[in-house]
């Protein structure tokens, strides 16, 4: 279960991180909804491919599975609260709490 998940969040995150990276359209009127800078956005993006690798790796060192898994988590907290404050439609805030939840849930399950 730890490697599906594992890879299955690390594929999700791979693509999130490569919309902010590379400026796809719609990646960007996300980015002007929220009101974020070009850099913030960037580093949210270089941050969860971070945590994409991290994953990975940390099927094979699980201290880097944990960080990963923790500072992913974190990311999906403070953009929940970002979707909140903005007003988002309620599906955005859905899928932001369930990957949060499968965070937990991967820190959970046995290494």
């Amino acid at each position: 279960m730890t490697i599906a998940l594992s890879i299955v969040l690390a594929l999700l995150f791979l693509a999130t991180g490569a919309g902010k990276v590379l400026g796809v359209k719609g990646s960007l009127a996300y980015r002007d909804k929220f009101q974020m800078s070009a850099g913030l956005w960037r580093t949210i993006g270089v941050l969860e491919w971070a945590g994409s690798a991290g994953l990975i790796v940390g099927l094979f060192v699980s201290w880097i599975g944990i960080a990963a898994t923790v500072g992913l988590g974190l990311l999906m907290v403070g953009a929940t609260i970002v979707r909140l404050r903005y007003d988002s439609k309620p599906v955005g805030i859905v899928i932001d709490l369930v990957l949060l939840g499968l965070l937990i849930m991967l820190l959970f399950v046995e290494r």
